[in-house]
Order: structure tokens, then sequence, then C-alpha cells
């Protein structure tokens, strides 16, 4: 709303004759109080007028209030950038450029019996902050924040005599994570086929930026391998890799 200019409508001319040419006091405040109200001539009408402050903005661009009576500009993050909108720990709004990663292993690879030993991948189908290092076994994380992480090992028993206990389990920066273990025994093979069994588990872990994760496997008897089952073609099903992993980031 404009401010009060003291203007008696159609009866201050607007030229004041007395003092030469030029607005009457009363038209020259009214015509700054409205060459203010409109932005100082640059075009951004200012909040405690109504407006936003600002004039330029890209595509899914958003306004927040950072203090009273400002409004700010919150960029839209990259194009590719997967992103969901969050607060920090001010309450100021910000994009979080989420983690996620999907890899495989799709070879066959064995163990020494009680000897737990971290399980590479050869394959990545998606990431964006989620990355394989050196070696494959470890996951490294870009982002801080709340992680899930999920994966399925193919199990298999070349013994015919005797069942194989095999455990898999994460391990956090060479440390293992508590209670991330997970149990199975794998039957004989039988009939000229390996006994099979999957091991999967979900895990939740608080990640810092830079850390990384891997995944470990122990075989008791060393009898058992984690392997890739091959399609078929008739009956038609899909290939069954020796790992699936995926991790998504939370919050």
């Amino acid at each position: 709303m404009l401010n009060n200019t003291q203007i008696p409508a159609q009866r201050v001319p607007i030229i004041d004759q007395a003092d030469g040419p030029g607005p009457a006091r009363p038209w020259f405040r009214f015509l700054n109080n409205l060459y203010n109200f409109v932005g100082l001539g640059d075009g951004v009408v200012p909040e405690t007028s109504g407006g936003t402050g600002n004039v330029t903005y890209a595509t899914g661009d958003m306004l927040y209030a950072s203090a009273p009576d400002t409004l700010t500009r919150l960029p839209v993050p990259g194009v590719g950038n997967a992103a969901y909108l969050g607060t920090d720990a001010t309450n100021t709004p910000q994009w979080i450029v989420v983690g996620y990663g999907s890899f495989l292993k799709t070879t066959t690879s064995g163990a020494a019996a009680n000897t737990p030993t971290a399980v590479t991948f050869d394959s990545t189908e998606y990431h964006q902050n989620v990355d394989l290092g050196t070696p494959t076994s470890r996951v490294y994380l870009s982002n801080t924040g709340l992680h899930n992480i999920a994966f399925s090992v193919q199990i298999a028993n070349t013994d015919t005599a005797n069942a194989d206990d095999v455990l898999v389990w994460v391990k956090v920066n060479g440390s293992d994570l508590a209670n991330s273990a997970s149990h199975v025994t794998v039957p004989v093979k039988h009939s000229g086929r390996n006994g099979t069994a999957i091991l999967a588990a979900n895990v939740f872990y608080q990640f810092t930026a830079g850390q990384y994760f891997e995944l470990y496997i122990m075989t008791v008897n060393g009898t058992s391998q984690v392997t890739t089952i091959a399609s078929s073609g008739s009956p038609a099903y899909p290939q069954s890799p020796a790992v699936i992993l995926t991790v998504n980031q939370i919050v």
C-alpha cells in the first residue's frame, strides 16, 4: 500500500506555480513513493510492498522467507540431479541431492574355510553420489545422511556330503557393523546340482561423507561359493546374479 501523501483528491495541482516548473510537494511525495513501490526503477518490487524482491528465476526455483520481510530465491538443482526438498538444522530450506546406487556381482568366487572375505562387484547399474572404489569391494558414500543398504547373495554348495554354514555381514571403514550379519545353512549338492540358498538383508546406517562400506562373506566348510546362475530360454527365466546390492539415501 502506498504511503500517505496527503493529496486531497483533485485539489492539488501537479505543477507548483509559485516555485516554478516541477511537481508540487504533495505530488512529489506521491511520485517518489510510487517510484519506491515499483522497485526504484529497476522493476524489483520490495517484499514490504507486496513484491518478492526478485526479478530473475529459473524453472523450478522456489522462494522462502530467510528473515522477516525478506524473500530469498532457492535455485533449482542442476538438470540430471535427483533431489528432494528438505531443511537444515536452522529450518532453512535446501535441495538435497540424494545418493543411490545399484551394483552387481556376476562372477563366481569362493573363500577359504572360516576366512572372512570381501565381496567384489563388477557392474554398476545406477548411481549418484554412491560409487565403487578401489578395490571394488568398497562402496563410497559422498553424502552425509541415513542410508539403506539392501543386498541378496546367491550361495551354491558344491559338497555332496555336507551342508555348509555361510554368513554375510557389513563392514564400515573396515570395522564390523553391529547387528548386520545374516546366516544360512546351504544344502548339499544333489542330483548333479549344487545346493543353493539366498542371503538377504536390509541395513540402515548414518554415514558421514567419504565413508565406505563392504559386504563380507564367510563359509564355515569352505565348500560354498558366491555364484551367478545363468538365465534360461526354455523354460524362460532371467539370470540370478551372484550379488545384488542397492543403496538409497533416506535423509
